[in-house]
């Protein structure tokens, strides 16, 4: 069941008499449950389509429909409200808030959304991301594994139909990054999570199941690993 559907999405940045294309007529479609790593090099242009894909940036043309609809015909107030209820985002960066310990953190977006808080189902959230007795901690107490995991808890709070991860792993050791990508896989395999990932690391992207590779703002290869 298709649930993301890309249609000749660019992207141009101008910069005085300058041009530039981060992203040149991007065609492709996702399916539900989907694990999909887009790859390439710096300035390839993936966090940028990213970045379109979730709504946090206007294409300069295309098209990107998210369960049938056009994200961006939405106006801005009804893009806010779509992007808290359906898209989940994990930042290479967790921006935590520092004030508030692990559990605020995590149900955040829930009480933004108007969301009645599921205590239980908050509690089994924490346990499975391996967070249980640090619940009252804040930030600053945690180690960046620990923080991006919180992270990764915030972004399925309102169990959202995609879920977005820009080098979620970039700020971790290589134990961490295991960590993380072994979660990300068991939200993806036990509860279908769709789940859309930009990496610079190979070896991460071999844990999805297709490979979208770019260059000079095009995909240049689309391979399934099922």
């Amino acid at each position: 069941m298709e649930i993301l559907n890309v249609r000749n999405l660019s992207k141009k940045y101008v910069n005085g008499n300058y041009e530039f294309w981060a992203l040149s007529n991007i065609n492709f479609k996702v399916n539900k449950g989907e694990f999909v790593a887009i790859i390439g090099k710096s300035g390839s242009g993936k966090s940028t389509l990213l970045h379109l894909l979730a709504g946090l940036d206007s294409p300069s043309s295309g098209m990107v429909y998210i369960n049938n609809q056009n994200i961006y015909d939405f106006s801005d107030k009804k893009m806010i409200v779509f992007r808290r209820k359906y898209i989940g985002v994990i930042y290479q960066f967790y921006n935590l808030i520092p004030v508030l310990n692990v559990k605020e953190n995590i149900i955040l977006p829930a009480l933004f959304d108007g969301r009645k808080v599921d205590d239980r189902k908050v509690n089994d959230l924490i346990k499975s991301l391996g967070l249980k007795n640090k619940e009252s901690m804040f930030p600053n107490d945690l180690s960046g594994g620990q923080q991006q995991r919180v992270a990764i808890g915030r972004a399925l709070i309102n169990k959202p139909k995609i879920l977005f991860c820009d080098e979620p792993t970039g700020n971790l050791d290589s134990k961490n990054s295991k960590y993380v990508m072994k979660l990300l896989k068991f939200y993806n395999k036990r509860y279908k999570q769709t789940i859309i990932m930009v990496t610079h690391d190979l070896s991460l992207a071999k844990e999805a199941d297709r490979i979208i590779e770019m260059c000079d703002g095009k995909i240049i290869k689309d391979e399934c690993r099922c």
